[in-house]
C-alpha cells in the first residue's frame, strides 16, 4: 500500500486541469496538422484562448506556434 499519492494523481483526482498535459496536446496537434500542410494559424487562434493555461504555457505555445510556420524568403527579411 503506498502511503503518499503522487502529484499527478492527486490532481486528477480533484478534476483540475493539468496545464503542462494541454500543453503537450495542443502542441502535437498543431505539429500533426503542420505536417499535413495545413495552416496552423485556426488551431493557435483556439489554443491561445484556453484559460486553463498558465502565463509559462501561453508563452511556450507561441514559440511552438511561430516555430511551425513556414519559412518564405520575404518572411525571413521581415525579421
Amino acid at each position: 500500500m503506498r502511503r503518499f499519492r503522487s502529484r499527478r494523481s492527486k490532481i486528477a483526482s480533484e478534476g483540475e486541469p493539468d496545464p503542462h498535459r494541454i500543453l503537450t496536446e495542443y502542441v502535437l496537434n498543431m505539429s500533426i496538422t503542420c505536417l499535413g500542410d495545413q495552416d496552423v494559424t485556426p488551431l493557435y487562434e483556439e489554443y491561445i484562448k484556453d484559460s486553463r493555461l498558465g502565463r509559462s504555457e501561453l508563452e511556450e505555445l507561441t514559440e511552438v506556434y511561430r516555430s511551425l510556420l513556414p519559412r518564405t524568403p520575404s518572411g525571413l527579411s521581415a525579421r
